[in-house]
């Protein structure tokens, strides 16, 4: 959604930045000579006698009206490119998904061989459609692979390495077992899904919310956490080691129940690093705070420097 936001904003204040610097000119020349015409009584301008009504309805009004109908008239075309491009993206995906379904069922794609060519040719039609969606439908890509049985880590038929997931909305979702290797998860919303035994293998996945995820044996080895939100997380038995986790939060953080609401009696949920290995780690500025790990698991990690502890005291 901010992201969203941002994309408007940058497209409304481009051409009202450019509408501004037209009609700033005009205004302050309107301004000088109005001021000029009052103080000398120039009876030409007709302003001599004016008052302050006659100032506003003359300057003010009007171009407070030509300002709100440009915001107006603005405001409506930035509303069509928007669906324009909305509807751009779902045909996309579509697109996407009836080649891939034709793969599957003309060409077998899942009983293909290692190296034939239809794989390689699932894996490029599907790096490209990334690259081309929000993330919303990203997500809805990675569920359809998921669910086809076509990223399975143990036997996965389309590689996603070096695939676009970035802001991927993927809350909630199911991809226990998936192979995300080397994929870019770059300020993907995982709140709350379950990625338990999934390979992320130097995955990125900077800037992430990974919020009460699952990651249980996930391998995370030499993935990218930096500033991830892996509060309340499941991460017992995860491979961390290599993995970049400075300033991480792996504190705590709020269950609020099944209804999402404060009123279920809200329980303070721990992250969970219980017999996750953290050798040569980069732990630097992480937030550690409450969390369930053991201390000769910390003593593997490369750096703590600055990190605050489970005890909540900042490691020097």
């Amino acid at each position: 959604m901010l992201a969203r936001f941002r994309a408007w904003w940058i497209k409304l204040s481009k051409p009202l930045h450019a509408a501004i610097m037209t009609l700033l000119p005009v205004v302050l020349a309107l301004i000088i000579v109005a001021t000029l015409g009052y103080l000398l009584h120039w009876d030409w301008t007709g302003l001599g006698g004016k008052k302050l009504w006659d100032w506003l309805q003359l300057l003010i009004i009007p171009a407070v009206l030509a300002i709100g109908g440009y915001l107006f008239s603005l405001a409506n075309s930035s509303t069509e490119q928007e669906i324009a491009l909305n509807n751009q993206h779902e045909a996309t995906l579509q697109d996407y998904l009836d080649k891939i379904s034709e793969l599957l069922l003309e060409k077998h794609l899942r009983k293909s061989p290692i190296d034939d060519e239809v794989r390689t040719i699932a894996r490029v039609r599907t790096l490209t459609v990334l690259r081309r969606i929000d993330g919303e439908r990203k997500a809805s890509v990675l569920r359809f692979l998921y669910e086809s049985d076509l990223i399975n880590k143990d036997k996965p038929i389309i590689h996603l390495e070096d695939a676009d997931l970035s802001e991927a909305d993927l809350i909630v979702a199911n991809l226990s077992g998936a192979d995300l290797s080397k994929a870019h998860l770059f300020q993907a919303n995982l709140n709350s899904a379950n990625l338990s035994h999934a390979n992320l293998l130097e995955a990125g996945l900077a800037k992430a919310c990974l919020f009460r995820a699952n990651l249980l044996e996930a391998n995370l080895h030499g993935a990218s956490l930096l500033h991830t939100e892996l509060r309340a997380a499941n991460l017992h038995g995860a491979d961390l080691s290599e993995a970049d986790l400075s300033k991480a939060d792996l504190s705590g953080g709020f269950d609020l129940g099944p209804t999402g609401f404060y009123w279920d009696e809200p329980v303070w949920r721990v992250t969970d690093l219980s017999e996750a290995d953290l050798s040569k780690a980069n732990l630097s500025g992480a937030d550690l705070g409450g969390a369930t790990i053991a201390p000769e698991e910390l003593d593997k990690a490369k750096s703590l420097k600055g990190a605050t502890m489970p005890d909540g005291t900042i490691h020097l």
